[in-house]
């Protein structure tokens, strides 16, 4: 049996070594730690300097493609007043809206190619125009009227391309509607 004296003197050189440990290990690699931290952060701080750098440049690089888009976008309206002008100035097109407000972008896109936009409210008629409906389903009050007298809209165009369609499309039904009076 190891009597406890052996025990105690371990015990105590253990401690004695761990203290030895601490205090070289504080002062001998206490600059090795700072250089090394030091190089860490300045690293760090580099890369985060390239980063705000690129970011800023990004931003740039889209607000000039921003503006790039918004003048083509106006010259394709630009291009849809000139095909469309002559034939639905004058003409009237009526709006309903699932949340009875008339979005702003059709109203424009409209009054761009000379057509008067009206908001359209259930029982009301519209006989001299076209009623675009613009709803996610089409309405129970409208499934009884005529196919050709009115246009369901999913969404409201956000795109050139959407706008001439949907130009397109009431253009055509105007026409229709045209063609169908002049036969009765």
């Amino acid at each position: 049996m190891i009597p406890f004296r052996y025990h105690l003197i371990s015990l105590a050189a253990i401690f004695v070594a761990l203290g030895v440990g601490i205090l070289l290990g504080g002062t001998a690699g206490h600059s090795w730690i700072t250089q090394g931290t030091k190089g860490i952060l300045s690293n760090m701080e580099a890369k985060y300097d390239r980063a705000l750098k690129s970011n800023h440049e990004l931003r740039q690089q889209i607000n000039r493609l921003l503006k790039e888009v918004a003048r083509s976008n106006q010259e394709v309206v630009q291009l849809m007043s000139i095909r469309y002008v002559d034939e639905l100035a004058g003409s009237k097109v009526y709006v309903w809206q699932e949340d009875g407000n008339v979005a702003e972008q059709i109203t424009q896109l409209m009054h761009s190619v000379g057509m008067e936009v009206i908001s359209y409210h259930e029982g009301n008629n519209w006989g001299d125009g076209v009623l675009l409906v613009v709803a996610r389903q089409v309405p129970l009050w409208l499934r009884e009227k005529q196919v050709n007298s009115w246009i369901h809209v999913v969404d409201v165009p956000d795109s050139p391309a959407k706008q001439w369609a949907l130009l397109e499309q009431v253009q055509n039904r105007l026409a229709e509607r045209k063609g169908s009076r002049e036969k009765s």
